[in-house]
């Protein structure tokens, strides 16, 4: 598993997502599947991963419990990544208390606020939350800090001057890269030498698969190589990309996207040529007409 930095923290570039972990159905009641989860945190442990992201109402808050309960029994220093969003519950000082109760850390390792997009970037800075969790981090509350970014480049650069802000968590992926500005967007926080943690990687643009003229393009290059593999080996290849988080649903998923980061091996300009084909093919409707 490959290693990277962000601030002081050495970090697996592949992190575990808790959003779709199974699930059991217990008296018409959505509750976690605790005995497989766990099987799958352990296969997270034993390829190397110590990354884990979160959220405050992942699986109606019991992912951050499960996380807390797992991981305090592992044997290798871990680290988790969760976040305040004011949509799902306004109150920051009560949400930030009860997560570190969950999690069971006093320090949390990174923390994002969430939902930073160009109609609302103001908001949690107003609300008083950001003063807040920077409050956290300087009492050690909180290793790093940093915002979930669905800034255009311009509002980007500005918000990044309001704050010291540690990172920035944004959606990285092949479409987005070439369809939606996000090379622009990447290169804003790289320039003022942020580093980034990646989400929403799988992303395909307005479907959730690759259009069979996108594929196609893909199969060119390499028969065998999956779109998962495609995509993950994409954001990889990024240098300011310092991790990437996937929510995972089975341990099969898990092993096939932790195998991408066992090696160093990057694209060519090549195969980013490909993409870029591939990206426009799945922008391009069965008639020829553009989204």
């Amino acid at each position: 598993m490959q290693h990277s930095t962000i601030g002081n923290l050495e970090v697996s570039r592949f992190g575990m997502g808790t959003k779709r972990l199974p699930r059991t159905d217990v008296t018409r009641v959505e509750r976690l599947d605790t005995d497989i989860a766990h099987d799958m945190l352990q296969e997270a442990l034993t390829c190397g991963v110590n990354l884990f992201d979160t959220g405050y109402s992942h699986l109606k808050g019991q992912s951050e419990s499960f996380l807390g309960e797992e991981l305090a029994q592992a044997e290798t220093r871990t680290f988790v990544q969760t976040s305040f969003f004011e949509l799902v519950d306004p109150r920051f000082e009560y949400v930030f208390q009860k997560q570190q109760k969950k999690l069971d850390r006093t320090c949390i390792d990174l923390y994002t606020i969430e939902g930073t997009c160009d109609l609302t970037r103001m908001r949690d800075i107003d609300s008083g939350a950001a003063d807040f969790l920077f409050g956290r981090k300087e009492a050690g509350e909180i290793s790093l800090l940093g915002f979930s970014s669905e800034l255009n480049a311009q509002n980007l650069k500005e918000h990044l001057k309001l704050y010291p802000w540690d990172f920035v968590r944004m959606r990285v992926n092949l479409f987005d890269w070439f369809e939606k500005g996000g090379r622009e967007q990447y290169e804003v926080v790289s320039e003022a030498g942020l580093p980034i943690v990646a989400h929403a990687s799988l992303g395909m643009g307005p479907r959730d698969h690759l259009r069979p003229e996108a594929l196609a393009v893909l199969k060119e290059a390499d028969v065998q190589r999956s779109e998962i593999e495609w995509a993950l080996r994409f954001v990889k290849s990024l240098e300011n990309v310092r991790a990437v988080t996937c929510n995972v649903y089975s341990a099969a998923q898990l092993r096939e996207d932790c195998a991408v980061f066992d090696d160093d091996e990057t694209l060519s300009d090549q195969e980013f040529e490909l993409l870029e084909r591939a990206a426009a093919a799945q922008k391009t409707t069965p008639r020829g007409k553009r989204l």
